[in-house]
């Protein structure tokens, strides 16, 4: 493997635990949403927008 290859498999290792993250954050949200916390809270919790908690 050269370095080329090394640099696109870390890039894409990245990418992939940012959307797993992200997955969690939108399923955390849903399930707080769903239980009646404050969307403020949530938001702040989670690490997303007010704007993205309220479309879930």
């Amino acid at each position: 493997m050269n370095l080329h290859d090394f640099d696109i498999m870390t890039e894409a290792k990245e990418e992939g635990l940012a959307e797993g993250a992200r997955q969690k954050a939108v399923e955390d949200a849903r399930n707080l949403k769903s239980a009646g916390v404050d969307i403020n809270i949530i938001a702040k919790c989670v690490g997303l927008s007010v704007e993205e908690v309220e479309k879930l």
